[in-house]
């Protein structure tokens, strides 16, 4: 009976040291801890979590393969050159800072090296305008269809499908119109030098809009500052002073988590504008604005980075014929040093000298994804991020003057 009550009195001794001993232990090595043979203790790791799309693809710490995306390892804390490659791909470089008992990220997006081209019109396109959400294009069509307008849907199909066919939604009596969408993404608006017409691109439904066409733009304009008013004020407290006095043409991106701008005069961002949130970038960022300079600033991370500088533009001369009044184009290339949002809102796009440049946020990895003729300088990018449309004229055969026309040709990014 002794020998019974010492055994159960031994192993809840055992226990009671055991289990708290355990749950230090499995709490010290999810916080990233391990075994330092060289000094006898635990030495706090921090947790690298590389993540590429596509995946599979191999991940290289200063120079040395340690495993394919997507994974997660403990790395010292430390600066490391982190490398994620894929065959047929450009590779993702970045200099990262590990911390103890962090989690740094690693997202690499990875684009093609040699990307193909498809056509996704046939009888010929032109003039292609981005509704404001990014998720359908109207332009007219060319030679004998070039009065008439068309849309093209960019949202991926039930199926996944993200090439469709483009529909025909009026045709008008000339072909001096230019187009333009409403706020909402609902209307499209086409306008010549005295007359205009609202098109509803759903029901293909025409209105004349020649004598109302002021207060159209009126309305469309007090949208506009409405939907810009409410993402100013849902700024950081202490940006707001600095964003309505320094900085001109504020672009969200499409997760609004990041705001694009261009510095309009000298400022400094307050430090900690937020509280600094665990893993945030560690790249390095510029809090002090210069004049003419480009940035992107995380609404999130609380941090800054330098983009471009914008070149000055070139007065254009003043015209003395009268015309009806317009409303500012969705394709706003001429601001923040032509770079525009890509939708994965960690990216940034330009079309630039017949060629389309992709780069991260912070300024990182820039890849070119095209070069080749370009119609008009314009390329669109499908809300999916898989691929992205050009306006090109590709027809190398000698064709009689004037038969070859421009087309729309997708350029798969995944």
């Amino acid at each position: 009976m002794q020998g019974a009550v010492r055994s159960r009195f031994w192993l809840l001794l055992l226990g009671l040291v055991i289990v708290p001993a355990g749950t230090v232990a499995v709490i010290l090595f999810a916080k990233g801890y391990r075994p330092d043979l060289a000094h006898h203790g635990l030495q706090p790791t921090g947790l690298l979590v590389a993540t590429s799309y596509p995946d599979a693809a191999q991940i290289f710490v200063d120079g040395q393969l340690k495993s394919a995306t997507d994974t997660t390892f403990n790395l010292p804390p430390g600066q490391y050159d982190i490398e994620i490659k894929k065959d047929g791909y450009y590779p993702w470089k970045k200099h990262l800072t590990v911390q103890a008992e962090i989690v740094t990220r690693a997202t690499a997006v990875l684009f093609p090296t040699i990307p193909t081209l498809k056509a996704v019109t046939s009888d010929g396109a032109n003039h292609p305008v981005l509704s404001p959400d990014g998720s359908h294009l109207a332009f007219f069509g060319a030679g004998i269809n070039s009065n008439n307008i068309y849309t093209l849907d960019l949202s991926d199909s039930p199926l996944g499908l993200l090439n469709r066919d483009s529909k025909l939604i009026t045709t008008l009596p000339t072909s001096s119109y230019r187009l333009s969408w409403s706020p909402d993404s609902r209307q499209i608006l086409a306008q010549a030098t005295s007359s205009a017409v609202l098109i509803d691109p759903n029901s293909s439904q025409t209105t004349n809009a020649t004598d109302n066409l002021s207060q159209i733009l009126k309305d469309w304009t007090q949208r506009q500052n409405i939907k810009t008013e409410q993402k100013f004020s849902a700024l950081p407290g202490k940006l707001q002073p600095v964003m309505a006095t320094a900085a001109a043409d504020l672009v969200w991106s499409p997760m609004e988590n990041k705001l694009l701008y261009t510095a309009t005069a000298s400022a400094v961002l307050p430090a900690e504008i937020i509280s600094p949130l665990p893993g945030s970038s560690t790249q390095p960022q510029e809090r002090s604005l210069t004049p003419g300079h480009v940035y992107v600033y995380d609404i999130e991370e609380d941090r800054n980075f330098y983009i471009d500088n914008v070149t000055p533009p070139t007065p254009s001369p003043k015209s003395e014929t009268k015309s009806l009044p317009t409303i500012n184009s969705y394709q706003p290339t001429a601001i923040n040093a032509g770079w525009l949002w890509f939708p994965t809102s960690s990216h940034l796009y330009r079309v630039t000298a017949n060629q389309v440049t992709i780069e991260e946020y912070d300024r990182q990895n820039p890849v070119t994804v095209y070069v080749g003729p370009m119609s008009e300088p314009v390329a669109f990018p499908y809300p999916s991020a898989k691929q992205m449309l050009i306006l090109a004229n590709l027809n190398t055969t000698p064709v009689p003057s004037g038969s070859a026309l421009p087309q729309l040709y997708a350029v798969p990014l995944r």
